[in-house]
């Protein structure tokens, strides 16, 4: 019998490609929604909600007001916060021109009030807001005010992880905090690329939070390497040969 001869070098090339394919284009098939699915928690976080002083709603979606809704009557906590998010440009001129707008924070107290949260448990920060940053900011002083130290954030699922690194880094440690994602967005993890409006919001967020991660980790990073450094005892101990003696 005549030997086999061995398969030449850009034989085993093509022959690798061929089983690569095999292997690849199943894996496509079957596998990409899963890998999507994964993608998808690079911007969602969800975590445990706790007994708190204050159900704090993110200004946006109608559907973080019912979720905050949900919480209270679940006795969470027995306050809800709102905020107060920038007028349209349009605003002031339709107030002259004596046509009513109805504002984001007033669709919030409408819903808020309508499923079961009433009038005297709900607080709103009356200054404008401009982003989440700066919104994490009013709620932390408000809550300072107040003396509340345990809070829960509610806002739509795709904002949930910018919204816990804002708070991680404004609030904590001083303030525990729970980010909760509202279970009425319309941003669908288990679908979201087979909606345009849904891959521009996929888009935008994690555009958004990337430049948010740029701004905070390096500020979170110093913040915890000054936090470890040793403190000069040598400046708070008092002078023996000052003190006086009574």
């Amino acid at each position: 019998m005549g030997r086999t001869k061995p398969l030449k070098p850009n034989s085993r090339k093509k022959l690798f490609l061929i089983n690569l394919l095999l292997i690849l284009i199943p894996l496509a098939y079957f596998g990409y929604s899963y890998v999507l699915r994964s993608i998808a928690e690079l911007i969602i976080v969800n975590q445990e909600p706790f007994q708190s002083d204050a159900i704090a709603v993110l200004s946006g979606d109608p559907g973080r007001a019912v979720e905050a809704a949900d919480l209270f009557k679940r006795h969470i906590a027995p306050n809800v916060l709102i905020t107060t998010e920038n007028p349209p440009a349009v605003y002031e001129m339709a107030r002259k021109d004596g046509v009513e707008l109805i504002l984001n924070h007033e669709n919030y107290v409408r819903l808020l009030q309508g499923y079961g949260v009433p009038a005297v448990s709900i607080f709103r920060i009356e200054s404008y807001v401009g982003d989440t940053f700066d919104e994490v900011s009013r709620i932390r002083d408000f809550a300072k005010q107040k003396g509340w130290t345990r809070l829960i954030l509610v806002t739509s699922n795709f904002h949930t992880r910018r919204a816990r690194m804002v708070a991680r880094y404004l609030l904590e440690p001083d303030i525990r905090v729970a980010v909760i994602a509202s279970h009425y967005d319309t941003f669908k993890p288990e679908g979201w690329w087979k909606s345009q409006g849904q891959m521009r919001t996929f888009g935008i967020e994690l555009e958004k939070l990337i430049t948010y991660s740029l701004y905070i980790w390096p500020r979170m990073l110093w913040k915890s390497r000054e936090s470890t450094k040793p403190r000069s005892t040598s400046l708070a101990q008092p002078d023996l040969f000052l003190t006086p003696v009574s």
